[in-house]
């Protein structure tokens, strides 16, 4: 058994996932909704309990865990500080944690960036299957972006740490962008993207929002694509679900670009991460 899960600034979700046809077993979906500023032993319990659950009593199986950063990654370890989230399990050893409380060994849990394993899942069993070179983006509460290629997702950290317009990427391709430029234009207060895509149609000020929003994302695609050159782009996140209103501004910048670039909404949505997560096993199957 092979159980993929996703942690959230909020929550987990966890699921089996069948890695040989690339499906998630959808009757072993868990979703937990969790505070992150409990102690360690509330969150950890919380992270266990639902990984249990989903693996529906079987005693052995391995577990790929998507995971926020900053985190060790290799070793398991959690950097958090200063973010907002999880901080109670700073310098903890989160896979000899769970490997105890789940009574498996500490050799079959790994862990992923979660951007990483967006652009993971999403070429092993998604939108990429037939690309060997791509970029992951995922807009959301903050801005994720990855790379592929070589048969491998490496998280690329751009929304923190490139440069663009009087700021970082994350500052113009976020939901709190949208909250920010709607306030400014109009003194009223939304929660997100979704709101003004349901005023879309009679809300001058949500067109602005949008069209200023393609123009940022196009700014910013253009410079990761001059520096990576893929073959494929493919967008995830909750404002991914707003596609149809800023990607036909960015496909127009594309098809000037020199080689060709295909612009793709993820086709595995939420679960993307959820079986890159367990991508290490997919591929040591081949």
């Amino acid at each position: 058994m092979y159980i993929g899960v996703d942690i959230g600034g909020s929550h987990i979700t966890a699921a089996q996932v069948n890695i040989e046809d690339g499906k998630i077993i959808t009757s072993s979906i868990v979703r937990s909704k969790l505070n992150p500023h409990a102690s360690s032993e509330e969150i950890l319990t919380a992270w266990a309990n639902a990984i249990v659950q989903t693996s529906n009593q079987v005693k052995t199986y391995y577990l790929g865990i998507a995971m926020p950063g900053p985190f060790d990654y290799e070793n398991g370890i959690c950097l958090m500080k200063n973010v907002n989230k999880y901080e109670s399990l700073y310098g903890l050893n989160i896979r000899n944690e769970l490997s105890e409380r789940l009574s498996i060994p500490i050799e079959n849990i790994s862990f992923r960036n979660d951007s990483e394993a967006f652009l993971e899942g999403e070429m092993l069993f998604g939108a990429g299957q037939h690309y060997e070179k791509a970029i992951g983006i995922t807009m959301g509460t903050g801005l994720g972006t990855s790379i592929y290629k070589n048969g491998d997702a490496k998280d690329m950290a751009m929304g923190i740490n490139h440069q663009l317009l009087e700021g970082v990427a994350e500052d113009y391709i976020s939901t709190r962008w949208f909250v920010k430029r709607y306030h400014e234009l109009t003194g009223k207060t939304v929660d997100g993207a979704k709101q003004l895509v349901e005023s879309f149609e009679n809300d001058e000020a949500s067109q602005e929002v949008f069209t200023e929003f393609a123009k940022n994302v196009c700014l910013f695609i253009d410079d990761f694509t001059k520096i990576f050159h893929p073959e494929l782009i493919i967008v995830g996140g909750n404002i991914a679900g707003a596609s149809p209103l800023f990607f036909p501004e960015v496909e127009k910048m594309l098809s000037e670009n020199t080689h060709k670039i295909q612009l793709i909404k993820s086709s595995l949505n939420e679960q993307a991460a959820l079986m890159g997560a367990v991508g290490l096993w997919k591929k040591q199957l081949k």
